[in-house]
């Protein structure tokens, strides 16, 4: 039988090596360039007296690191390097360190990948990430030409920000995926030559001095091979994310969730207490749904404004607000607790508003820019991110947090540069960098259990350094309830970032401004994801709750194989409202699945023929609809010719299979 094509292929590996060791193998030549005093450093030159260790980290990671010292300025160069022993993937992070007694000359556009890479122009897939737009996540594939380049960048300093740090590069049937590792304003660049492909990427902007003692670092640059077409490479990079970065809280692979929620008349969560925390909480448990998550979002602090109103924007004081939760969280954590559900809160520390406690308390902490009153909290400075570690940590063990969110929302670029010296630019941005990233890390160590969300205007923080410590539940604040929008957002988060979260909000049926339209299967089977929450008012009486346990049920039945399977498009990718979206997940090794059909409202077609992926087609599956309770058994190959779906309009179907023996 020949090698199952989701299993790592030989050669693979091998180019992996190869480059591995070009890339790696002679300090000379690393990938890592800047400019010192105006002279182009490339790598690690001999007169730095490079050292190399290789160590095995564990069964499946090998370290190399690479250290030398400049001998004119004192100023050290430290590449950390992994690779997996099995994924073909490779990545890296470089750190420049000053131990002199005066500050460095000027070092200037440091990169963290700057090679070219040999073969004819390739094609290059990229995204445009979230923006707040329907014209989000969508996915290009540009042939590149020789003499021709492409430039990326994102805006403002959020990473995702209209452009999408994840790019895939294809010379025929083989190819490279690329992730770039940057909380902040990163760059990148592809020029097509005649030699090859020549790769540029790094923090956007440096030209600074390092003082004595002070540390800065490059992106983390993921490199990963693949033979095959864009599906295989999608697929591959789902195992290699499921198997090494999906988040392990208890030790255990974060699997998948139901959010329950509920709060009274108010801004987001201003008018969520106590009370009616464990009110909403009980009436969950009394319609029998089975939440793993309860949500409290925005507001939950203290947020008046000056007009005495509370606002969510209003961040800069972390504690529950005494007047609505005069004992904190706890009594609401021990209800969900109870319930099998873990808290999850809101956060957005880096927002500082005038008049909260971090703008009394610590205004030396805050960096303002012009056009704004936003003050952002500088985690750059080691004092100002230990406080808030402290701090954090307090209110996430006094409240029995489990689930913590960040939010992040506005853009922190003029606070970086405008407070960089003309000798220092880049430097707030990367001592930030470095500070958020630390923060994550101790909030992490210290409660073993925690997980995080990671938001930012929705998707606009979800670069691969920040995605290995935390996912993207709220992936974009754009079309909750716009179901051929959401759903071609999901082609691209799919792809790259399986889990994340859905709604089942259904606006085709009400308008935006009201929160749901009740419970029916299309608008469930539209808010399939990882983690699930039904945009329900709990404390209403008129929903068809047992339709509703029905429909959960279907959900929980699947989003196991959606978040570990292989994933693929069965359907062209669009956003119109008049045509079907279906797509397939395949979890291979246990021959388990399921065929999705999701007729949009202005579709008119009833009928659509799905021809299934990643079958043995000698195999016999049983398949069956939870729905209409229909079950029949096919081959493989009978279901790669075509698994013809039918819903009525506005309508969707599923189909589950098991292979046979």
């Amino acid at each position: 039988m020949a090698t199952p094509s989701w299993v790592t292929q030989p050669q693979d590996m091998a180019r992996c090596r190869a480059e591995a060791r070009r890339l790696l193998g002679d300090p000379g030549q690393l990938p890592v360039t800047f400019r010192l005093d105006g002279r182009t450093c490339r790598g690690m030159p001999a007169a730095w007296q490079p050292v190399s260790r290789r160590r095995q980290l564990d069964a499946n990671l090998v370290e190399t690191v690479i250290e030398g010292r400049d001998p004119d300025t004192g100023m050290a160069l430290r590449v950390e390097a992994v690779e997996y022993q099995d994924y073909p993937v490779l990545e890296w992070t470089a750190w420049l360190t000053h131990g002199g007694r005066a500050p460095t000359p000027i070092i200037a556009d440091l990169r963290a990948l700057d090679s070219l890479f040999a073969g004819p122009p390739p094609v290059l897939w990229h995204s445009n990430g979230d923006f707040y737009s329907a014209e989000g996540y969508q996915a290009f594939q540009t042939p590149l030409q020789a003499g021709q380049e492409q430039r990326f960048a994102p805006v403002g300093g959020r990473p995702c920000d209209r452009a999408f740090p994840y790019y895939r590069l294809r010379w025929g049937d083989q190819g490279m995926s690329l992730a770039i590792g940057w909380p902040g304003q990163w760059a990148a660049a592809f020029a097509a030559t005649e030699a090859g492909l020549r790769i540029q990427a790094g923090q956007e902007h440096t030209h600074l001095r390092l003082q004595p003692g002070e540390t800065i670092r490059t992106p983390r640059l993921t490199l990963m091979w693949w033979t095959g077409d864009d599906e295989r490479a999608a697929n591959q990079w789902r195992r290699w994310h499921r198997d090494h970065l999906r988040p392990r809280p208890d030790g255990q692979p974060l699997s998948p969730r139901l959010v329950g929620h509920g709060t009274d008349e108010g801004e987001e969560f201003t008018a969520a207490t106590e009370a009616n925390q464990c009110r909403y909480l009980d009436r969950w448990a009394a319609r029998g749904i089975p939440i793993s998550t309860w949500w409290i979002d925005a507001g939950w602090y203290p947020c008046y404004d000056s007009q005495h109103q509370r606002r969510w924007p209003e961040t800069g004081t972390w504690v529950p607000d005494p007047e609505r939760f005069p004992t904190g969280m706890g009594a609401v954590a021990a209800k969900a607790a109870a319930q099998g559900a873990g808290l999850l809160l809101w956060f957005e520390p880096e927002r500082v508003r005038p008049g909260t406690q971090l703008d009394r308390e610590h205004p030396e902490w805050l960096l303002s820019a012009s056009g704004t009153d936003n003050r952002l909290l500088n985690l750059g400075r080691p004092d100002c991110r230990q406080w808030l570690t402290d701090h954090v940590s307090r209110v996430i063990s006094d409240n029995g947090i489990r689930v913590y969110r960040q939010d992040f929302n506005f853009e922190p670029l003029a606070h970086w540069r405008e407070n960089d010296a003309p000798d220092r630019q880049g430097m707030n941005e990367n001592l930030h960098v470095q500070g958020y990233l630390q923060y994550w890390d101790e909030l992490l160590a210290r409660h073993p259990g925690l997980w995080i969300d990671s938001c930012a205007s929705g998707g606009r923080r979800n670069d691969l350094e920040t995605m290995r410590r935390a996912v993207p539940l709220h992936y974009t604040d754009y079309g909750y309830g716009n179901h051929p929008v959401k759903l071609s957002f999901h082609h691209v988060l799919c792809q790259w970032l399986p889990y994340f979260k859905e709604v089942t909000l259904s606006w085709d049926l009400v308008p935006p401004a009201r929160f749901d339209a009740g419970v029916d299967s299309f608008s469930y089977h539209c808010g399939f994801g990882p983690m699930m929450a039904p945009a329900i008012d709990i404390a209403r009486d008129d929903y068809d709750y047992p339709l509703m346990r029905r429909l959960v049920a279907i959900w929980e039945r699947a989003a196991g194989t959606m978040l570990d399977g292989d994933y693929y498009p069965l359907a062209p990718i669009h956003r119109s409202p008049k045509h079907w979206v279906v797509r397939q997940f395949d979890h291979p090794e246990t021959g388990i699945g399921w065929v999705q059909g999701i007729r949009l409202p202005a579709c008119a077609e009833g009928l659509y023929l799905a021809r299934c992926r990643g079958l043995d087609p000698r195999a016999t599956y049983r398949c069956e609809n939870p729905e209409s309770g229909q079950v029949f058994e096919r081959t493989g190959a009978q279901l790669q010719q075509g698994l013809l779906l039918a819903a009525p309009a506005r309508g969707a179907v599923i189909w589950f299979y098991q292979r046979m023996g």
